[in-house]
């Protein structure tokens, strides 16, 4: 029994040695389509199959790829079996060239900081050494004077000489501490993948005959995506803008994208597909529990909620029109494509580019546009004074534009930055393009109108402005200029509208609003006028 056992273990230890390992596949990565969130790379290698059945194993790859997005195809008389994906913790995941570049510079560093510190300790001992050795003459001998003298520009001239060599080691010490210290970060920037696993795909394969495999592998990441950027320019405020369309491609999968076919895809896989489903919803009757010597507090939240419901409605109402808002030479948008799916756009971009796995947006243009648009001077002067540059763009839709951050340029110049909120559901997109000094307004509070009386139990207030704008600029301009009169609350309190100027008013919200045209050097003036009557024993706050 013993033999038989030994025999058969034998037999299983020779076929374990004898048993074909998982031959490497050399691979590259050829194309990325970059998401929102996450990116799907595709890699390409060729390898010779044997007759029989064999495993192909491609190394080094991140080790978060998400296992149920594998795919593997290939060319050739051979038959795809099994693909499996798994974590190797005997072998370190490879080192992108940057962060192993950082760790070489690094290690250099460390060797010549030891090197300083060693040359320190060898001046300490030598001072010691000549500290403790500085006696001239025994006790019953006497020292000449000249020999005194020797001995004392020898003992100065060269603990001079110690403690200098001693502070430039020192100096050395503090300039490769702070080289090492910003390597350090920016190692702990790049998110090193120093002990972590790297990942593996292991595909089965069988043919009949010895045969060439192309193989093509594609799985998706997470760490990596886009953010849309916006250049927009407008020539002056009679020309169509120039929309330069661009994204800020990231990534951190551990694996540089060198010389691949981008593409950049408007859909989010992250997010769930599922479609929600509503459930019934029941009403019951709620019975708030009083106690004893305290507020009703359900009450108390209920005033609360009404008055912050209040206070979101004034913000609203005051909410500014603030949204985010080439040259010759080629870019990258000469060379997109663009793709329209069912639930997505996806841009491709014909030039190789490369992106290294360091956390940092790399700019690609993608798309131009020229579109027409009408403009238009805006101005609410209880907020601000300065009169903003709308231009109202119409057929925004066709596009394919996203929200995002928009770099803003008038008349060759830079003015500032905005935000492009296609969200939207107007046929017309507004764009800001920033603050124009040359259109002058102010609004100044006339004394003469603004006054407080007191009639019986009630009292009475009265306000009253003027609002003066001036055309600085060389061409005629269309301008629009809101305010507004103040919204009773209470039957208590009364709001009288006495002067508006002609302006169109909007008696849900309490907007005032001129619209027109001024000509250049123009000036033109409104006023409004209101009164507010209330209870005597209340308070409100007017301007």
């Amino acid at each position: 029994m013993k033999k038989l056992l030994t025999s058969l273990l034998i037999v299983l230890q020779i076929q374990a040695f004898t048993a074909e390992k998982p031959k490497s596949v050399k691979s590259e990565i050829k194309e990325v389509s970059v998401f929102l969130s996450g990116a799907q790379v595709t890699r390409a290698g060729n390898t010779n199959i044997n007759a029989g059945t064999s495993e192909l194993i491609f190394e080094n790859l991140p080790s978060n790829i998400n296992e149920q997005s594998i795919q593997v195809t290939g060319k050739g008389d051979f038959t795809i079996l099994s693909v499996n994906y798994q974590l190797n913790y005997l072998k370190e995941a490879k080192l992108v060239k940057n962060i192993q570049s950082l760790k070489d510079s690094l290690d250099f560093l460390n060797d010549q900081l030891i090197y300083e510190k060693d040359m320190q300790v060898v001046y300490q001992e030598e001072e010691a050494m000549i500290k403790s050795n500085k006696a001239i003459g025994g006790q019953n001998v006497g020292v000449k004077i000249i020999d005194l003298k020797e001995g004392a520009d020898y003992f100065r001239t060269r603990l001079t000489d110690i403690k200098t060599k001693w502070q430039a080691h020192q100096k050395k010490i503090v300039k490769l501490n702070k080289e090492i210290t910003l390597i350090k970060n920016q190692l702990n920037v790049l998110n090193s993948r120093e002990n972590k696993p790297s990942g593996e795909i292991i595909v089965t394969v069988t043919s009949k005959t010895p045969t060439l495999a192309a193989l093509t592998l594609s799985y998706f990441v997470q760490d990596a995506g886009w953010v849309p950027l916006y250049d927009l320019r407008a020539k002056d405020s009679n020309s169509p803008v120039d929309l330069a369309y661009k994204a800020n491609i990231w990534q951190l999968t551990g694996e540089d994208w060198e010389k691949v076919s981008l593409s950049l895809n408007t859909g989010n896989p992250t997010l769930s597909g599922s479609k929600p489903n509503l459930a019934a919803w029941y009403l019951y009757i709620y019975y708030p529990q009083k106690k004893r010597g305290k507020r009703n507090e359900t009450a108390g939240f209920a005033s609360q909620s009404i008055v912050m419901a209040k206070e979101e409605s004034k913000k609203s109402d005051k909410a500014q029109l603030e949204e985010d808002m080439v040259s010759d030479a080629l870019t990258s948008a000469n060379y997109t494509t663009v793709a329209e799916g069912q639930t997505s756009v996806e841009f491709k971009i014909e030039v190789p580019y490369n992106v290294p796995s360091d956390g940092k947006h790399h700019m690609v243009e993608v798309q131009k546009y020229t579109i027409p648009a009408t403009y238009e001077y805006y101005c609410a002067p209880k907020l601000d004074k300065d009169a903003f540059l709308i231009a109202h763009v119409t057929g925004w839709e066709s596009y394919n534009l996203l929200s995002g951050e928009m770099n803003l340029f008038f008349e060759g110049t830079y003015v500032g930055k905005s935000y492009l909120d296609v969200a939207s559901t107007n046929d017309t997109l507004d764009i800001s393009l920033g603050r124009d000094k040359n259109i002058v307004v102010s609004r100044t509070k006339l004394k003469d109108f603004s006054k407080k009386s007191f009639v019986g139990s009630t009292k009475k207030e009265t306000r009253g402005f003027e609002i003066e704008v001036r055309n600085k600029k060389k061409q005629q301009v269309q301008i629009s200029i809101h305010d507004q009169f103040p919204l009773s609350t209470n039957k208590e309190i009364e709001v009288e509208h006495i002067e508006m100027s002609g302006a169109k008013f909007d008696e849900s919200t309490g907007f005032l609003s001129w619209q027109f045209d001024l000509a250049p050097t123009e000036t033109k003036k409104f006023k409004m006028q209101y009164a507010v009557k209330y209870p005597k024993t209340q308070t409100i706050i007017l301007e």
